[in-house]
């Protein structure tokens, strides 16, 4: 039962079903029928989400056992909540490495949405190698490790010179940042030109997702102006947060959908 979906829930319904020796029949509902019976449990749900309190019944009717982190029990497939338990450490361990510091605060990062595009196994590959290629770029990126020359200068500094500037540019170091910004990179091949067009194309996805979907209440007038104003679409200068690590800002709101 355990790895059921909201198997607490369950096994509370299966306490009263039982206790109380009701012949239950399910009946399908459909969307937006208005049906009385129906609205009164959406009403009774919805009373019930919003109070803090928790009713427990007997142990002994619900489940052999129940288990519970930090005091709440644990309403999910319980192996699938201990493998992500192990991820949020993993990760919350590999955040607080001392490279990461200089960036930006643990506080700023949506820890979601990050595990999320770490994880995404979505993506569309020539090959099939190519999704541990693509995870293995990403990680590079992050700790910075993809051989730009600055890279190879520290790695061999007998081999690259310590002065050698940008080949492209020759007036600047030739850091993971400045390959964003070099103007002398054609702007076909351009990572800056790229990462706008994506960002701006995201912007607009995710913009209209909410100007067209059936919200809970209405949006405020000011909801274009605030949402276009938000930190996270900011590409001129692109910030360093949004350029050098792969960790998603807190403003990304990706969590709606």
């Amino acid at each position: 039962m355990h790895k059921e979906s909201n198997h607490f829930l369950w096994s509370l319904a299966r306490a009263i079903i039982s206790q109380k020796k009701l012949e239950v029949t399910l009946i399908k509902v459909p969307a937006y029928a208005d049906d009385s019976l129906n609205n009164h449990v959406d009403d009774l749900a919805k009373t019930a989400h919003m109070d803090s309190r928790l009713s427990f019944q007997s142990p002994a009717l619900l489940a052999p056992c129940i288990l519970q982190f930090n005091s709440l029990p644990v309403d999910m497939n319980i192996r699938k909540f201990i493998g992500e338990i192990f991820d949020a450490k993993n990760l919350l361990t590999f955040a607080l490495l001392p490279r990461f510091n200089l960036n930006s605060s643990i506080s700023d990062i949506n820890w979601a949405c990050t595990k999320f595009c770490f994880n995404n196994k979505q993506l569309q590959f020539s090959h099939q190698n190519g999704r541990s290629e693509f995870c293995a770029f990403r990680i590079k990126i992050l700790l910075d490790m993809l051989p730009t020359l600055t890279t190879l200068q520290k790695r061999k500094p007998h081999i690259y010179d310590p002065s050698w500037p940008c080949s492209q540019c020759n007036s600047s170091l030739e850091t993971l940042n400045h390959l964003w910004t070099c103007p002398y990179i054609l702007l076909e091949f351009s990572p800056f030109n790229t990462f706008k067009t994506l960002l701006l194309d995201l912007r607009t996805v995710y913009l209209e997702k909410f100007l067209f979907a059936t919200p809970l209440k209405p949006l405020l007038d000011s909801f274009v102006a605030e949402f276009t104003a938000l930190d996270c679409w900011e590409y001129d200068p692109p910030s360093l947060f949004c350029l050098k690590l792969t960790w998603s800002h807190t403003d990304i709101p990706y969590r709606i959908f």
